[in-house]
């Protein structure tokens, strides 16, 4: 089945709103983003399909659930610019309103992305996780040091400057305890999505995330 939307096209258009980033401008191209946003979503919608036959947590959810509006908030920004300069979804059980292990895609003009893990965690949900990570060293180093997790995606994620107190500071997995977030990327580029079949693509990818994301949600069982 081959993808609905240009990806070159849709950031051709991010590129002119980063550019024209006002009300006027987005209304008098108004009919072009919802040509480009509905066949996008058509290929989230794929993608959250393919997805959901291999993770259990991804299926059924529906693309209104997934996908970021384009309109801010801007209540409480500096930033006063309307839209988002992005098309992105989570794909998890919760869509975008997950506190679990789940994945992300990015679309932004020199700024492509695809994820997976948890982001911004509860204290809580963050204790819990240092908790599994020390409990259960060996299973998590088998899946962080697989080959192709680690030819495909680095971590991106905010680290503390010292091991958490309840953790001895020449703690094997120190680098891990320091993270203040769980976050596997991959940064890519506008020739990944050169293709009919990048939906498949990028659920292939995906795929390689779940192991990471099914020991995260441990501590959701």
């Amino acid at each position: 089945m081959k993808a609905a939307s240009n990806i070159r096209e849709l950031l051709a258009f991010l590129r002119e709103l980063s550019a024209n980033n006002d009300r006027v401008w987005f209304k008098a191209n108004k009919n072009r983003y919802d040509d480009l946003r509905g066949r996008w979503e058509t290929d989230m919608a794929r993608l959250i399909s393919l997805v959901g036959e291999y993770d259990a947590n991804v299926k059924g959810l529906q693309v209104k659930d997934s996908v970021y509006r384009i309109y801010r908030d801007i209540r409480f920004s500096h930033d006063k610019s309307p839209y988002k300069r992005y098309f992105s979804g989570v794909l998890g059980r919760g869509g975008r309103h997950t506190v679990m292990a789940s994945y992300y895609v990015h679309f932004e003009p020199d700024n492509l992305m695809q994820c997976g893990g948890v982001w911004w965690p509860e204290k809580p949900i963050l204790n819990a996780l240092r908790r599994l990570i020390d409990a259960e060293p060996e299973e998590f180093l088998q899946i962080v040091n697989d080959e192709e997790f680690t030819k495909r995606y680095h971590w991106d994620c905010r680290v503390l400057k010292k091991v958490p107190p309840e953790f001895p500071a020449n703690h094997p997995l120190a680098e891990y305890l320091k993270m203040k977030e769980y976050i596997a990327m991959a940064d890519l580029d506008e020739a990944y999505f050169d293709c009919d079949d990048w939906v498949e693509r990028v659920a292939e990818d995906l795929r390689v995330l779940k192991p990471l994301n099914d020991f995260l949600n441990y501590v959701f069982a």
